[in-house]
């Protein structure tokens, strides 16, 4: 009997696929048209979700009425997409102190995920709930460390085989994850890109289903759910939205979450987009200035440039072929919002002050993250009385190397009368100073 709580319906032609299990049996392509975007939509009232958001939950998994699983005896979950918006006055006070701003900070922490400590969890705790529903046996997924490490920990906890592509500068961190759950790695020998046509070609020739990457509908419909503990927590969507973007699941969940909830929340709209690269792997931002200077000309959205091999020191950031810079730019267009460059040589001085100010140890792409904050007050793209959020994606347990550059207090000494007694005020002032400069 076809279920009848959500169908798949295809952007590009409109045609419905009933369900998950024959969008796998159609290789998750549209069979009208071929194409590979389709998003679920659901025979719902959504009347009911003001009511499930005065329920202070843990989970993600509280919106099932809105997510694509039938039984929920099939729930493969860690405790995952609950975690708490923080408000760091820090933060708020030094907008306030060099650029005379009134704003609010806040920061959705993904590091508290009960999964892996990453942004990733939500879709790989639906994905293998889903894979469970129908029955799947075999996936594989190329990545730069954090899908790999989420979906090998959730479909090995559903009894899922998971084969993994890592390109060379991938964290061995991320590679011990995965092999830990007994799950199959492929290491390349060369970058991303490669890794992604790889695992292709591993699929097609095993007839095993893979990812489809940052438009899979599947990790929209998790991470759309941000969207729904942003009104829960906040009480309204952010004015600006803060992330470091690799490939942009984030602002295409969030547009579909608005669109989705906008017969109950009439008035609501995307936030500012604000994506953040770091300097040595960053397509989009180059992209993006060239339209900018060229005032956005027919097509913009196709020229932006491939990066082989990116050197970049942050492996979860090294994709150098960004293929959804057509979509992220046009929502980063209509939001009023930028893509902006940051200084990767200084990622780990905002690490060390947001150590010291939160005791939160960052991984390197949240560090980029919360780089882009103070360069988006730099270039005066936050503006006075907005509410900001910044979506950090992971903490330092998913890049333990990143921890070493925490250190910046030790001492060489070799007798007791090198050894004085310290102020921390000392030190917090160092770290101010630092990223100031």
């Amino acid at each position: 009997m076809t279920q009848q709580k959500y169908y798949l319906q295809c952007l590009g032609c409109g045609h419905k696929t009933p369900d998950f299990g024959r969008w796998f049996e159609q290789n998750q392509i549209c069979t009208d048209c071929g194409s590979k975007h389709s998003e679920v939509w659901y025979n719902t009232d959504y009347q009911d979700l003001p009511r499930i958001m005065k329920n202070n939950l843990k989970s993600f998994w509280k919106y099932l009425p809105y997510l694509p699983l039938i039984d929920s005896s099939n729930i493969i979950s860690c405790v995952e997409g609950g975690v708490p918006v923080q408000q760091w006055g820090y933060l708020e006070e030094y907008a306030k102190r060099q650029y005379n701003l009134t704003i609010q900070v806040q920061v959705y922490r993904n590091d508290l995920n009960g999964g892996t400590g990453t942004f990733k969890d939500v879709a790989a705790s639906l994905a293998a709930s889903i894979f469970k529903e129908h029955g799947i046996k075999q996936y594989c997924v190329a990545s730069t460390g954090n899908t790999a490490t989420s979906y090998a920990t959730y479909l090995s906890i559903a009894g899922i085989n998971c084969s993994v592509f890592l390109p060379k500068n991938a964290l061995k961190a991320s590679e011990a994850f995965v092999s830990a759950y007994g799950q199959q790695v492929f290491r390349l020998k060369e970058d991303y890109t490669k890794s992604k046509v790889l695992a292709t070609e591993y699929a097609t020739t095993h007839n095993i289903l893979i990812s489809s990457g940052n438009i899979d509908p599947i990790r929209i419909e998790a991470k759309k759910t941000m969207v729904f503990e942003w009104l829960r927590q906040l009480g309204k969507m952010p004015d600006v939205y803060i992330q470091a973007v690799s490939g942009g699941t984030g602002p295409i969940a969030i547009d579909k979450g608005v669109r989705e909830i906008q017969s109950v929340y009439p008035g609501l709209k995307n936030p500012r987009f604000i994506l953040i690269q770091p300097d040595k792997c960053d397509p989009m931002v180059q992209a993006w200035e060239k339209a900018v200077k060229e005032d956005f000309p027919l097509n913009y959205e196709n020229d932006y440039p491939i990066i082989d091999n990116p050197k970049t020191v942050i492996p979860i950031l090294a994709n150098g072929h960004p293929a959804t810079y057509p979509l992220i730019s046009k929502l980063v267009k209509e939001s009023n919002g930028s893509f902006i460059r940051i200084n990767e040589a200084k990622i780990a001085d905002y690490a060390r002050l947001i150590a010291y100010e939160s005791k939160v140890l960052l991984g390197p792409a949240s560090a980029v993250c919360i780089s882009g904050f103070f360069e988006s007050l730099r270039k005066g793209q936050i503006k006075n009385g907005e509410t900001v959020l910044l979506n950090m994606g992971e903490g330092i347990n998913r890049s333990p190397d990143f921890v070493n550059e925490m250190i910046y207090t030790s001492n060489i000494v070799d007798h007791v009368d090198q050894c004085k007694p310290h102020s921390m005020d000392y030190y917090r002032n160092q770290l101010w100073e630092a990223i100031e400069k």
